[in-house]
């Protein structure tokens, strides 16, 4: 079976609800993400979710994605230290893709984190 989402693909994904389905400062409720792989054989896909809110979450962890880019509606950021393993299940629905400039700053942040 082949992967059904794309390295920068942007999607909608139902990341669960407090207090039961997520803990401390998991990020949850349902809200854009950002494929980092897919694991299409396995029906999981590899994600690091988005916010609108706090732009204070703009640290060295986090990338800037403008509105408008890939289908956004506002200015959005994306939360490498946030990324996590879901099923295609939780994801509903593809709202598009990042441009390349914008995955490349991604891949710089988690080769930092992940000390790679």
């Amino acid at each position: 079976m082949s992967n059904i989402y794309q390295k920068g693909d942007i999607v909608w994904v139902d990341l669960g609800k407090p207090p039961k389905e997520i803990k401390g400062h998991e990020q949850g409720f349902k809200r854009p993400a950002i494929i980092l792989s897919d694991f299409g054989a396995l029906k999981l896909a590899l994600v690091a979710p988005c916010t609108t809110k706090d732009k204070k979450y703009l640290a060295p962890t986090s990338v800037l994605v403008p509105a408008g880019v890939g289908g956004l509606k506002e200015d959005s950021m994306i939360l490498l230290h946030q990324i996590r393993t879901v099923s295609h299940e939780r994801i509903t629905e593809k709202i598009g893709t990042l441009p390349e400039s914008i995955v490349g700053k991604m891949d710089t942040v988690l080769a930092d984190i992940l000390d790679l």
